[in-house]
């Protein structure tokens, strides 16, 4: 009967101390003038794709945590291009849209550093995550902070953390 009560006890401290034991590092890519906390060493990917614009190149850095994935990516847009900063939030949540398998949740407009900001949640309806997207576009550079999760794990303490830490930096 002991045995019996003391196993769930057991699990009940262990279980904290497994969530708390995640390795959060701050990414920082050199020359790209921001800094994010991830809960692991990400992957790290980029390409290159056209755009009306000319070549626009994405860097990506992503990590999964069980059924959840955190994405840090920044697009560079060619030299000159005069976008106006809610042209591009517009377009970049749109393109979140586009497939028709989203359905948008919520959108607020930001300020980040006194740059307009968004941040922007939908529902995938194919895959069943929800996906929240921290957008922030200077200069030539358009930066994402994405966050991605079944509904029930939406706003964690791992989410908010990883959106708080987001911060521009000289480049």
């Amino acid at each position: 009967m002991l045995r019996r009560l003391l196993l769930p006890l057991l699990l009940a401290l262990a279980l904290p101390w497994v969530a708390h034991g995640q390795q959060w590092s701050t990414y920082k890519p050199a020359g790209a003038g921001y800094s994010i906390d991830l809960p692991g060493n990400p992957t790290i990917e980029s390409e290159t794709s056209e755009s009306a614009a000319g070549p626009v190149k994405n860097y990506i850095a992503s990590v999964e945590v069980g059924e959840t994935g955190y994405v840090s990516m920044y697009t560079v847009y060619p030299m000159g291009t005069d976008t106006d900063a809610d042209e591009v939030l517009d377009a970049a949540r749109d393109g979140m849209l586009e497939d028709g398998k989203s359905e948008l949740r919520d959108e607020k407009r930001l300020t980040i550093g006194n740059l307009p900001a968004r941040r922007v949640a939908l529902y995938d309806t194919e895959s069943n995550l929800v996906i929240v997207n921290l957008m922030l576009y200077r200069g030539n550079t358009l930066y994402q902070s994405i966050y991605a999760a079944p509904p029930s794990q939406q706003d964690t303490d791992s989410s908010r953390r990883f959106f708080a830490s987001f911060k521009l930096i000289d480049r």
